[in-house]
């Protein structure tokens, strides 16, 4: 959670900083909210380096919180080193297939973003906890899925509800500044992002369970 409030903080702070470079109004970037001191092009390269760590958290979280519950109280070493490049990697392109895929699906109509939506929901599982490439992490979320849509969708709305509650409440810290508010929404989000990986966690590993379990065709 700490580094995932960090990588957002910094992240935010990048993009405002960004910004407010362009803007010639000095009361006008006062009202962007959290900036960093930074010039202009430090920022859109800061940018960039907290996406690629903001995803290498994610891609930690899902080999974390996927153990037996008597170990998550541990953070060893390996679950951090283990073939991160390839994994980041892998993570960045299959991000952007997905990205693509469902805002189209989105854009062509509602139905075919949802359900890839929820199809891909566990891409990053596949690539964090099973070392696969960017194509065969979509096949198996893909796999997974199949059967299980609305299951998974269900448990993806209801995350989202709440994610959208929370976030709703926490807006109302924006009365005490445009940064103050940032910092407390970037901060709520982040530990919500984590609630949110621990639950696609305990699912990716039941479906992976029934799925071993299941009798295969020969």
């Amino acid at each position: 959670m700490a580094l995932t409030v960090a990588y957002q903080l910094v992240f935010v702070g990048s993009i405002n900083t960004a910004v407010a470079g362009l803007l010639p109004d000095t009361a006008q970037q006062g009202q962007i909210g959290l900036t960093l001191p930074i010039s202009t092009s430090v920022s859109g390269l800061l940018a960039v380096v907290s996406i690629l760590f903001g995803t290498y958290v994610l891609l930690v979280a899902t080999r974390l919180l996927v153990r037996d519950p008597g170990e998550l109280s541990s953070l060893p070493s390996e679950l951090f080193t283990h073939r991160v490049g390839r994994a980041l990697v892998a993570a960045v392109v299959a991000n952007v297939v997905v990205s693509i895929t469902v805002t189209l699906g989105l854009i062509a109509l509602v139905v075919p973003g949802l359900f890839l939506s929820v199809s891909f929901t566990f891409v990053f599982f596949a690539i964090g906890v099973e070392d696969q490439g960017p194509i065969d992490a979509l096949r198996r979320s893909w796999e997974l899925a199949t059967g299980n849509r609305w299951r998974v969708f269900g448990l993806v709305l209801i995350v989202g509800i709440v994610a959208g509650a929370v976030g709703g409440l926490s807006s109302l810290f924006a009365m005490a500044g445009p940064a103050v508010g940032q910092i407390v929404i970037l901060t709520i989000i982040s530990i919500v992002t984590i609630v949110n990986y621990g639950i696609l966690a305990d699912a990716f590993v039941q479906l992976r369970t029934e799925a071993a379990s299941e009798p295969k065709i020969q």
